[in-house]
């Protein structure tokens, strides 16, 4: 019998963990796993050269009071994406979206990088060892991952980053997979690692807690995890007050890192704060079933003489995002639509719900020279909570599949390394360096706005959270 892949992390995990055992190829093999590409997009990765962006950065937000956060329970680690507009003497920047906390890609950035990523993770298992001091309390930390997940060695590298913490305060630890869980456990602290698929199943909530098989879940790290929780009182408690809920979840805002329409709604309520670091506004607008969809494409295409891109809801890997041209008819319209929920539906299948759909204007974009071609791009930048405020990490940029000709083909504008086929091509992804910098034609002032862009953003999530979630006027289209 073929070991799966949480057998693989359990055995691995079992051991003392070498830094040489933690270096990706070496990794890769012990877990069955090819990362040769993975070590490659890391070496590209330029600390010096982020650290003066992270640092200038910083300074920037402190000279405009916007750094630091009233509650350090809201976010913890997140992503977003942006493109690129403008020419070589002035760089415009469009949001694409936001990731929560179940972040992929981790181990592309530097050992430094990764440190202060999972220093913000890790700032949720702290307040649940702080709330746990004065009581005889276990704490049972969940970590999620899609079925088969082909990053599982991401999961390795984070959980032994936690354990040595673990082990400098004194606390006992233990590791299990969802076959070789115990309830009767004596360590002070538990890991428990589980597919999606068996945690949709395994837990409930019940008394403000989430409960796997009875037992209370301190920590939710992916909050893939709270998505697949079907339980009516805790989508109300998420949607009105999350602090409620007495289970931490790696983010709590993840209602709206989920949902486009919702990400850009946070960008619309601090654009004139964004305008100052070059983010530019687009015309927005959200669509709850076929017939309105159709109907607001129709007249926005009319009233902007614009092309747009239709996006599902919860969905990745670009499954599902079309553009519709500014010359598309009713008809047209319809018939991308039915392309888009055609290839949502083949990635999660028909028991997902693609509405609502977000409606974004297309953007010009800035091409690159990949390879002897024109290519789009887009940049994923990291985030993550240090004491009270949201730090830059880092990032990658992500190239094209396809060669850019017309952007008439989906392959001329997805950039998901993941491909919304699900093939991994970290080959097409490049680390943020002053060399690739060049190439993508940014200055360090274009990435130190981008990273100012980025924090403001889940800042703007987590202060305005009840305007965001309670909004409800979607009649028309927002800009």
């Amino acid at each position: 019998m073929v070991e799966n892949l949480l057998t693989k992390f359990l055995k691995l995990m079992s051991k003392d963990i070498t830094d040489s055992d933690l270096e990706l190829v070496p990794l890769g093999r012990s877990l069955g796993l090819d990362l040769i590409s993975f070590a490659k997009l890391r070496a590209s990765q330029e600390d010096d050269f982020v650290d003066g962006i992270r640092k200038h950065t910083l300074r920037k937000l402190a000279k405009h009071n916007e750094i630091f956060l009233h509650n350090s329970d809201s976010f913890y680690a997140g992503s977003i994406d942006f493109m690129v507009g403008g020419s070589s003497h002035g760089k415009s920047f469009f949001l694409l979206e936001t990731n929560g906390g179940s972040n992929r890609g981790l181990s592309i950035l530097t050992k430094k990088q990764q440190a202060l990523m999972y220093d913000g993770y890790f700032e949720s298992i702290s307040q649940a060892i702080e709330k746990s001091s004065d009581k005889d309390l276990k704490i049972l930390v969940l970590i999620g991952v899609p079925v088969d997940d082909a990053l599982i060695h991401e999961k390795v590298i984070m959980v032994e980053y936690f354990r040595k913490k673990i082990r400098s305060l004194g606390l006992s630890l233990k590791i299990f997979n969802s076959d070789t869980y115990d309830k009767n456990h004596e360590a002070k602290i538990v890991f428990l690692i589980s597919d999606y698929e068996h945690l949709s199943k395994a837990l409930s909530f019940a008394d403000t807690e989430i409960r796997y098989l009875g037992e209370k879940v301190s920590v939710l790290i992916g909050d893939g995890i709270a998505r697949r929780l079907n339980n009516e009182k805790f989508i109300n408690m998420i949607r009105e007050d999350y602090r409620q809920i007495n289970s931490t979840i790696v983010n709590p805002i993840f209602k709206i890192t989920d949902d486009k329409s919702l990400t850009y709604l946070a960008s619309h309520l601090i654009k004139n704060r964004l305008e100052k670091y070059n983010l530019k506004s687009l015309v927005f607008a959200k669509a709850y079933d076929e017939k309105d969809l159709i109907d607001k494409v129709t007249r926005m295409i009319k009233t902007f003489k614009k092309s747009f891109m239709i996006k599902p809801s919860g969905g990745s890997g670009g499954a599902g995002v079309m553009q519709i041209l500014k010359n598309h008819n009713a008809m047209e319209i319809k018939k991308k639509l039915d392309e888009s929920k055609k290839e949502f539906y083949a990635k999660f299948s028909r028991k997902r719900n693609p509405f609502p759909y977000t409606i974004q204007e297309k953007v010009n974009f800035s091409l690159i020279n990949w390879e002897g071609f024109k290519h789009t791009f887009d940049l994923r930048l990291y985030f993550a909570l240090n004491k009270n405020q949201i730090i830059p990490i880092g990032g990658l940029a992500r190239i094209a599949r396809g060669r850019y000709l017309k952007g008439l083909n989906k392959e001329e504008f997805v950039v998901n390394l993941s491909g919304y086929d699900g093939r991994i091509e970290v080959n097409r992804g490049i680390g943020l360096s002053e060399e690739n910098g060049k190439l993508l034609n940014l200055k360090s002032t274009d990435f130190t706005n981008l990273f100012c862009i980025g924090s403001l953003m889940f800042k703007s999530m987590i202060e305005n959270y009840n305007d965001i979630m309670q909004f409800s006027n979607w009649s028309n289209y927002l800009n």
